[in-house]
């Protein structure tokens, strides 16, 4: 008689190794582990409930998007969790990172004193975010000073914030917030196409912001007219960059002289870049230890991309690539930017913008040796008017043997492949996007499926944690092309 199997029993291993094991699940099968015991519950509440968004009325209605959730079941839902943070220590204690999104446009006085007293109870919070949108008529909800200065007495361990430029108007507050990670916006969520930023009414309000973090601040993400304004040990001391609504580039030299221990650096040019361009031809050694490199410009001439070429081929430590210039230039026009790419020894996550202005197998071919075969995340926007179907485009894919996640941006009316047979074909992979649309791949001894897409306010507002990758969610950072709704 066979002995009978032994009962599972979750005690035989300590709840630091359950934790471990819970962290890698699918974000799709983390809920299931709230149904299976005590400690499970526990520990699957802590990854489920580490990142919170709270919402005061919808960015779908103000944004002019279809969607059929009525506003007030939205608000139902974040009054519930602001209660449970208010009521809960132990869950209030599971929240690491809160995004406030507010979209309203009613009176939220209520809500917003609610969230006051959620923020008090947060001891563990490690990142702040409000995100917001007005009517150029209208005045953007943002923090007040009782937000802000809860935030600082209470989130002791707040490391990042992301806030509206218009909180400056409670400077003292914004002062006392501890986080070295420091990301000021105009109250547009689209930097790459916001022409409206005010900063000239917060320029000394900045200055003092930057003073009372000398010696922290370690990153920075403004507008290219405050970057321009930071005190050169600010510069010194940062490690992570980014210039969001850039107009002239004639400072970037700058930079280059001043941030030596720069690793990442991410600009969204608006203007013309000939200042750029011609900064990255005159020094292309400049900022040596950069391993992360995003670049959202205007279209660019040969020598541009020349110079751009030149620029990369001596970043040696460069891991994250991510280049679009707008209109994308041709496969055969980047040829210097693409020989660029292939002799980076340690690239792993990159993203292009391309152009296949003619379609055959010789684009097919350069498309394939564009891109290296240690990549492990990949983004490729391509346009195009028609598709050569006698190339299996799909091989583009399927040729990178440790590619895990895959976003595609095509022409709907030719579709390269869908989702589904990307993921089947591309073993490594495990999570795939295109357009608006992102899945988690599910693999089975049945085959592969596809989960649900996430949510239109979790793409919208995506983060690492939905990503499960803190280069992946870089990778997608900025990147709004194709929306679906």
């Amino acid at each position: 008689m066979e002995p009978e199997p032994e009962s599972f029993s979750c005690g035989r291993l300590p709840p630091e190794m359950w934790q471990t094991v819970l962290s890698h699940l699918p974000q799709s099968t983390t809920p299931e582990c709230l149904f299976v015991c005590r400690l499970f519950h526990d520990l699957a509440a802590r990854l489920l409930f580490a990142t919170v968004r709270i919402e005061f009325g919808s960015w779908k209605l103000m944004c002019g998007v279809d969607d059929n959730t009525p506003e007030g079941e939205i608000g139902r839902r974040s009054s519930c969790l602001l209660l449970r943070i208010i009521t809960d220590p132990i869950f209030a204690s599971y929240v690491k990172h809160l995004y406030v999104l507010v979209f309203a446009n009613r009176d939220v006085a209520f809500e917003l004193c609610c969230l006051t007293k959620a923020i008090s109870a947060l001891h563990n919070l490690r990142t702040f975010a409000w995100y917001t949108d007005s009517d150029p008529s209208e005045r953007a909800i943002v923090p007040d000073n009782e937000h802000l200065e809860t935030l600082a007495s209470t989130c002791v361990h707040l490391c990042e914030y992301d806030l509206p430029m218009d909180s400056l108007n409670e400077l003292q507050a914004v002062k006392r917030l501890p986080a070295t990670n420091v990301a000021l916006y105009s109250t547009r969520r689209e930097p790459i196409w916001d022409f409206d930023v005010t900063y000239d009414n917060y320029h000394w309000d900045f200055a003092s912001l930057l003073e009372a973090r000398k010696g922290s601040l370690t990153r920075l993400t403004a507008p290219g007219q405050a970057v321009w304004d930071c005190p050169i040990h600010t510069l010194q001391g940062l490690t992570h960059l980014t210039i969001t609504d850039a107009r002239r580039l004639s400072n970037i030299t700058l930079l280059f002289h001043h941030c030596e221990r720069l690793e990442y650096l991410h600009i969204v040019l608006n203007d013309d870049p000939p200042d750029l361009f011609a900064a990255l031809a005159a020094d292309p050694a400049a900022l040596p230890r950069l391993t992360h490199f995003k670049l959202y410009t205007p279209p660019a001439n040969p020598a541009g991309l020349d110079a751009l070429a030149g620029f990369l081929r001596t970043k040696k430590r460069l891991r994250c690539l991510d280049y679009s210039d707008g209109e994308a230039s041709d496969i055969e026009d980047m040829a210097p930017v693409i020989s660029a790419i292939q002799s980076l020894p340690t690239l792993e996550v990159l993203g292009l913008h391309i152009a296949l202005h003619v379609n055959g197998p010789a684009q097919f071919d350069a498309l394939k040796s564009a891109i290296p075969a240690s990549v492990t995340a990949l983004s490729v926007v391509l346009d195009y008017s028609d598709l050569d179907e006698s190339c299996s485009w799909i091989e583009v894919w399927t040729g990178l043997p440790m590619l895990a996640f895959a976003y595609v941006d095509y022409d709907r009316d030719h579709p390269m492949m869908d989702m589904l047979e990307l993921a089947t074909a591309t073993r490594s992979l495990k999570l795939v996007g295109q357009r608006s649309r992102f899945y988690e791949v599910q693999r089975a001894e049945d085959g592969v499926t596809l989960s649900q897409p996430w949510s239109l306010t979790k793409t919208e507002f995506r983060t690492a944690a939905d990503f499960g990758c803190e280069d992946w969610e870089w990778l997608m950072r900025d990147l709004f092309p194709g929306r679906d709704y």
